[in-house]
């Protein structure tokens, strides 16, 4: 016997077997599961035994949709979260240009003009003041609306007749791009090549792995300007370096139109090819914006923009033959989708897919976010047995706009993933970082309470949609496995399954679910190789 974890808490998410005291491991491999005494009269001469001294062992989590590229080529720049004050996101460009060398491009990122003080979005001319010798893109915190300055606007070649993608938005005088414009602001982006994309992925891996996860779903194909073969390539000499800390599974977003599927396909690429450590999952697309920037997609006009209904970023048309395309292909076809039209869009192209290849049927076609929806697009969701990716973690912020937004009586049907959850749809969770933190503590204890951080409101907002703390586990473990088809590898501590593990310190359901958000992990084991976390 390789390793037994003894002396814990084992929750398993195994129905026939939910707690244990111990767990042994051979290979890479959970070998049995059980109490003290059975697992320690496994052990030998070469086995170590790991004393977990009343810890709570959960099966290894996962973050089922993130950008993690996008975080690591951001903190390159100038990085905006959770800034309340307009005066001091302009600060902290200005500081930066102070010790950039002129001509070089200032990107920041994260702000939430929510937060501040005087919720004015910044504008090109004041950019252009504090940074006249530099471009300059500002990114709010969602990635849908980039505020760009002159000196960004003029090297790409934009022009106010420039043509605007469909499904995108650009206002020439502020500089605001949002949504398919942001390809505008874009074009001058530069692949940088397969050893800075490794340097900037392994630093977030190795954060990922810290706060407690064994594997994240990564949206990362053209990030930054990295090419999918780039990409590609730096995940796969990350693993064959034995650099890799966490397994991912690849969310293949490729572009705009068919012509990067085809690419892709040419390149010899396929759903599911890789390894246990990295692999390529399904192709990802996107059908609308951000709550926060109204470039959500809604059925009928913001509550408080009248005649603003968001940014569809395609056709009906289009996101059929996409939906089509991607089933032709082998893929199964997942896509952001925050609005209410964005969501019943994104269900009519599944729906259009399947119809035309029935054999295909079984694909775990998905939504990720799927946050603003009716009664009937949720009964939908059931029926037609689509996968939800949820982020928990954003009713944290959004609790405060969501009324506000959509108004009361779509709110009640909005971010009801426990509804979903009962009716056997398979909901997994995610952080989208860098939209949010991607620590699974936090997204947890969002999922439980329905509260922010504060802890407000009193009861939870929706507070019918609270998760147990265990439903909140099986989100980032067995449902997280089970939406790419991995649930015979992974998602619970059972024999033959890998053995991955996220142990905290306490049973996070023994808990005051205020304290859950602040759970640090002891340890994360990945293939029965065991990482110490920061603070153990």
């Amino acid at each position: 016997m390789d390793t037994i974890f003894y002396n814990g808490i084992v929750i398993t998410m195994d129905e026939m077997h939910p707690r244990a005291q111990a767990v042994a491991v051979k290979d890479g491999l959970v070998f049995a599961v059980g109490s003290n005494e059975e697992m320690l009269a496994l052990k030998n001469d070469a086995t170590q035994c790991v004393d977990l001294g009343g810890a709570a062992l959960y099966p290894g989590m996962v973050d089922s949709h993130m950008h993690a590229l996008n975080l690591g080529a951001s903190r390159r720049g100038v990085m905006l979260d959770g800034i309340k004050k307009r005066a001091d996101v302009l600060a902290a460009i200005e500081r930066k240009a102070a010790v950039t060398p002129k001509g070089m491009l200032i990107q920041a990122r994260g702000f939430n003009q929510d937060l501040w003080d005087d919720p004015r979005l910044i504008t090109r001319a004041e950019l252009d003041q504090i940074a006249p010798d530099h471009p300059v893109k500002m990114v709010r915190v969602c990635g849908h609306l980039v505020v760009a300055n002159t000196r960004t606007i003029e090297l790409v070649g934009v022009t106010r007749d420039t043509k605007v993608p469909d499904g995108g938005e650009m206002d020439f005088d502020q500089g605001f791009f949002s949504e398919s414009a942001l390809s505008l602001i874009n074009r001058d982006r530069v692949d940088e090549g397969v050893q800075v994309c490794k340097q900037l992925l392994l630093s977030v891996l190795n954060e990922c792995a810290d706060s407690g996860l064994t594997g994240i779903y990564s949206d990362d194909l053209g990030t930054a300007g990295f090419s999918m073969h780039t990409v590609i390539a730096a995940y796969r000499e990350l693993e064959a370096e034995g650099k890799m800390p966490l397994r991912v599974v690849q969310q293949c977003n490729l572009g705009g139109d068919d012509e990067e599927l085809k690419e892709f396909l040419k390149a010899g690429y396929h759903y599911g090819q890789g390894s246990a450590m990295y692999r390529l999952g399904p192709r990802k697309a996107f059908a609308d914006g951000s709550l926060g920037a109204r470039t959500a997609w809604l059925n009928a006009p913001y509550a408080d923009a009248p005649g603003v209904i968001g940014v569809p970023v395609f056709t009906q048309e289009e996101l059929n033959t996409f939906a089509l395309h991607s089933h032709q292909a082998g893929l199964p076809f997942i896509v952001h989708a925050i609005g209410d039209g964005a969501v019943d869009c994104v269900l009519n192209a599944i729906e259009y897919a399947r119809r035309l290849m029935p054999e295909t049927s079984h694909f775990r076609d998905g939504i990720v976010h799927c946050q603003i929806t009716g009664q009937e697009t949720l009964r939908r969701i059931i029926d037609m047995k689509v996968d939800v990716y949820a982020q928990p973690v954003f009713t944290e912020y959004d609790l405060h706009i969501c009324r506000d937004r959509v108004g009361a009586q779509l709110e009640k049907t909005s971010y009801n993933w426990k509804t979903l959850l009962d009716s056997g749809v398979c909901i997994s969770s995610g952080s989208d970082c860098p939209v949010e933190p991607f620590a699974p503590a936090k997204n947890i204890y969002c999922a439980v309470t329905r509260k922010d951080f504060d802890g407000f409101p009193e009861g939870g907002w929706l507070p019918e949609q609270c998760l147990t703390v265990d439903e909140a586990v099986y989100c980032h473990t067995v449902m997280a496995a089970r939406t790419v088809g991995l649930e015979s590898e992974r998602g619970r501590v059972k024999k033959g399954l890998f053995a991955d593990f996220t142990i905290f310190p306490r049973d996070l359901s023994a808990i005051d679910p205020m304290e859950i958000q602040h759970q640090k992990p002891l340890m994360t084991v990945v293939g029965g190789k065991i990482r110490l976390c920061p603070g153990a």
